[in-house]
């Protein structure tokens, strides 16, 4: 039988294994802020003009900020997910520190924004973004446990608690009234990773 787990490698980055964890995470941020930031929802295009609005402050401080925020979100999400490739295994927990680096001030900031540190708005706030929070502080308890307890917890827990809450955090926060995911195309891009990354971690590696 023909072993497909050698077709689904990472061929497009063949010496992964030999990138260090914040050369591989600042080329996922830099990615989110072209693709992601760059994009316009309006044209359906990418537009550099909006990089130079976000670095020169062009349409506020507070939408930079807002900006800043969704990539670092989502940066901090994919390496969280790639981190459990079994081809960065050498670079794992400092992609788990980068990662809770990333989501911390994700978190602190997204409570201002939202909640203005205040919880008594954030448990009157929708249904599904109370669950978003719920699982948010789940997908970073589980983080913090793959960073500091893994030699106590059975790691097939911590993959699939901190992938799972982690991905329902983002989908809960950024669905609509009518359950569709609002996000631009790059945005798209932790659920691929993450079914790679379980493919990889329960499949393709034994």
């Amino acid at each position: 039988m023909p072993n497909f787990s050698s077709y689904l490698r990472l061929e497009a980055i063949p010496n992964i294994s030999t990138v260090n964890a914040i050369t591989l995470s600042s080329a996922i941020t830099l990615s989110y802020l072209a693709l992601y930031t760059g994009y316009d929802k309006e044209t359906k295009a990418l537009k550099p003009s909006n990089l130079l609005d976000l670095v020169l402050l062009r349409r506020g401080i507070d939408w930079t900020l807002v900006e800043l925020n969704k990539a670092i979100s989502l940066s901090g999400l994919t390496c969280v997910i790639l981190a459990y490739l079994p081809e960065v295994k050498e670079q794992k927990r400092e992609l788990l520190f980068i990662s809770m680096s990333m989501l911390w001030t994700h978190t602190i900031y997204s409570f201002y924004k939202f909640w203005q540190f205040n919880p008594q708005k954030l448990w009157t706030d929708k249904l599904v973004k109370r669950v978003s929070a719920v699982l948010g502080s789940l997908g970073q308890v589980a983080l913090v446990g793959g960073y500091f307890y893994e030699q106590v917890v059975d790691p097939t827990v911590l993959i699939l608690t901190t992938i799972g809450f982690s991905i329902g955090h983002f989908v809960t926060m950024e669905i609509d009234y009518k359950y569709r995911l609002q996000v631009r195309p790059y945005a798209y891009l932790p659920f691929p990773a993450a079914v790679y990354t379980l493919y990889q971690y329960f499949i393709g590696s034994k």
